[in-house]
């Protein structure tokens, strides 16, 4: 006779970004493993491939990460990573003050975790006559990407959706990567500043914490942003 193996309870939370209401259940030892190794290895690609993989096997129905926005794949792993290992998590940080070499550990209560932001209009005209239709970045848009020049130019394109010129419309999936890459690339750099702050109001994770030097006892505040800060 096989050992028991027990049920795990059912969580439900709403992603921020589209309101889908998401069935899930704590990660177990075996895929908490896979995070580990990892988290371990500070390599940003395999991180990011473990958060996928171990979200979809904890939804129910599977959720499919790479369309899901940025945002709602960070919100969704902090709720589960609440009910899997506990609502508090620890980070490292230095001390602000001069010359001290002291650290200072940072508790996080991921409950108490805000998203900041809430972008509402997606067009961003460029000029009097010319407008441009955004999407909230995908997972599967950023997957890779460093954050260079090249690569900022890239979540631009990926993320434009329609182009219209007066009554003239263009629906971005039906033009080439070539000619979306011109249309980018022809802009003015004012024009282009219009698009990055548009990402930059895009609803984001972020939170406040202090914490103690463990040498000069000083305080030390950090606004903490994105999934790595929490992982």
């Amino acid at each position: 006779m096989g050992l028991p193996i027990q049920s795990t309870p059912t969580y439900t939370c709403v992603l921020p970004s589209d309101g889908r209401e998401i069935k899930y259940r704590p990660f177990l030892v075996k895929e908490q493993k896979i995070l580990t190794i990892a988290r371990e290895s500070e390599d940003q690609k395999q991180i990011f491939s473990a958060v996928k993989d171990l979200l979809e096997a904890v939804t129910t129905p599977p959720i499919v990460c790479n369309d899901l926005a940025v945002i709602d794949l960070e919100y969704l792993f902090l709720k589960v990573r609440a009910v899997s290992v506990g609502e508090t998590s620890k980070v490292n940080t230095t001390c602000d003050v001069i010359d001290c070499n002291g650290s200072v550990e940072l508790t996080v209560n991921l409950n108490d975790i805000d998203v900041v932001g809430d972008t509402k209009d997606d067009t961003v005209m460029i000029n009097d006559s010319i407008g441009i239709v955004l999407s909230a970045p995908a997972v599967k848009n950023v997957e890779g990407l460093d954050g260079g020049e090249a690569d900022a130019l890239t979540l631009i394109i990926k993320s434009i959706k329609q182009v219209f010129d007066g009554d003239e419309l263009y629906e971005a999936a039906e033009m080439s990567t070539k000619d979306m890459t011109e249309f980018v690339e022809s802009l003015t750099f004012p024009q282009l500043q219009l698009l990055t702050e548009y990402f930059d109001s895009l609803p984001k994770l972020s939170h406040e914490v202090e914490g103690k030097c463990n040498i000069c006892d000083s305080t030390t505040k950090r606004t903490l942003e994105g999934i790595n800060s929490f992982f």
